[in-house]
């Protein structure tokens, strides 16, 4: 979400809060404004739900393919090393030179090349199978490397992927925040006219709601984002800042915002069941938002 998309989110969010706190009776008065505050609802939350997903995807693939490529390079350095084996006990030259590598060579392979020199070394072994079992290598265990690279395979096409998706997601986010400004615009900043009259404090706190805040400014204090060990996000994750009454949840993609906090450092806890408790210590610092990320962990006990 650029930043000039966030002061506008977090105007629909002013709004939304201020409609929800006001009095039915005045709600009621202009016919289909619940409509539209319902409409405005599911166009904030698909908002943040498209741009958390900006966020956590690329991370989860980054962590997911580098473990992968960590266990690639284990299990074909021990295989190359169980068929240079047999090659040299055997004087076959040409087969010890083909699954010749360190294991820092492999390690510092790009994606593509260590899945290519990895191909020809699993080759080289498959070739050979009938002579390996005393070096180790069986059917069952080539079909696990086998299924091993097919996964990193997988992987490797997945930052192209997300690169695909981001653009959808890009084109998707601007959708979304066009629908809501027209939602605000002709339905919403109509309905209001209605009351200026009868409820003219109504009507000029909901116009100050509507301004956007300038370059400069965040209207958010706080954004926070809270995921398991493997980085998948948790949903309805309980956050409660000390000294402050009101409980905060995680939305579906694990995140909530809070508009405003006193200025300083504050205490927070955040809890779900099956997870263990984590609590830490944040700033809030004057026209600057705090990023939290936390990881919580599986209550084993």
């Amino acid at each position: 979400m650029k930043k000039s998309q966030e002061r506008k989110y977090s105007m629909y969010n002013a709004v939304n809060n201020f409609l929800k706190d006001t009095d039915t009776a005045i709600i009621n008065k202009m016919p289909l404004m619940s409509d539209a505050m319902e409409t405005l609802q599911k166009n904030i939350d698909k908002i943040q739900d498209i741009s958390e997903n900006q966020m956590f995807n690329r991370k989860g693939i980054k962590v997911s393919k580098e473990v992968t490529k960590d266990d690639i390079v284990n299990v074909i350095f021990v295989l190359a090393g169980q068929v240079r084996s047999y090659a040299v006990n055997t004087n076959n030259v040409i087969l010890r030179d083909e699954v010749t590598y360190t294991f820092s060579e492999l390690k510092a392979m790009a994606d593509g090349i260590l899945q290519v020199n990895s191909g020809i070394i699993i080759e080289k072994a498959n070739d050979n199978i009938a002579n390996l079992a005393d070096y180790g290598v069986t059917a069952a265990s080539m079909t696990d490397i086998e299924d091993k690279m097919a996964e990193f395979a997988i992987k490797l096409a997945q930052p192209r992927n997300a690169i695909s998706n981001k653009a959808e997601e890009t084109q998707l986010l601007k959708a979304a925040f066009a629908e809501t400004d027209q939602l605000l615009e002709e339905t919403m900043d109509t309905l209001v006219i209605i009351v200026k009259l009868t409820d003219n404090q109504f009507f000029n706190i909901y116009k100050n709601n509507r301004k956007i805040i300038g370059p400069g400014y965040y209207t958010l204090a706080l954004r926070a984002f809270v995921t398991n060990p493997d980085q998948e996000p948790l949903e309805k994750v309980k956050a409660k800042i000390a000294g402050n009454n009101k409980i905060f949840k995680t939305a579906k993609k694990g995140s909530f915002n809070i508009k405003s906090l006193p200025e300083g450092m504050h205490t927070i806890t955040f809890s779900l069941p099956g997870y263990k408790d984590q609590t830490l210590n944040f700033p809030i610092i004057k026209g600057k938002r705090t990023d939290l990320r936390i990881t919580l962990q599986p209550d084993n006990e």
